[in-house]
């Protein structure tokens, strides 16, 4: 990972594998993966993610290799240090986006809060 600021979102190698996959089958140049968190207040957070081409002037900008992640400046307290999986499984298939310090970790694409455009 190139680090542009001073904040960090870890993603596990699965998680980047399908990442890379997902973005390169869209085909729009300057597609990137959005994180964000909604409703973060008193500890509690829930995470999204979604494809963005848009990067906006105040996002922090993460370059991973073979995608971009971008964090909007007001989620970005509650996104930093989390961590990004993906799991493929009987179960079903999802990524999951948690941080250790907040109490309400939440998947995508196994029934979690959050969103992912392209899975």
């Amino acid at each position: 990972m190139i680090e542009t600021t001073n904040l960090v979102v870890n993603i596990s190698d699965e998680a980047q594998e399908k990442l890379r996959e997902i973005i390169a089958a869209k085909n729009i140049p300057g597609l990137a993966v959005r994180v964000f968190a909604q409703g973060a207040g008193e500890g509690l957070a829930r995470y999204g993610m979604a494809l963005d081409a848009e990067q906006l002037a105040d996002d922090h900008v993460l370059e991973f290799q073979g995608f971009t992640v971008l964090v909007d400046r007001e989620s970005a307290p509650f996104v930093n240090e989390s961590e990004l999986d993906y799991q493929d499984g009987l179960m079903g298939a999802g990524f999951t986006l948690q941080n250790p310090h907040y109490a309400q970790p939440t998947g995508c694409g196994c029934g979690g809060n959050c969103s992912c455009g392209g899975h």
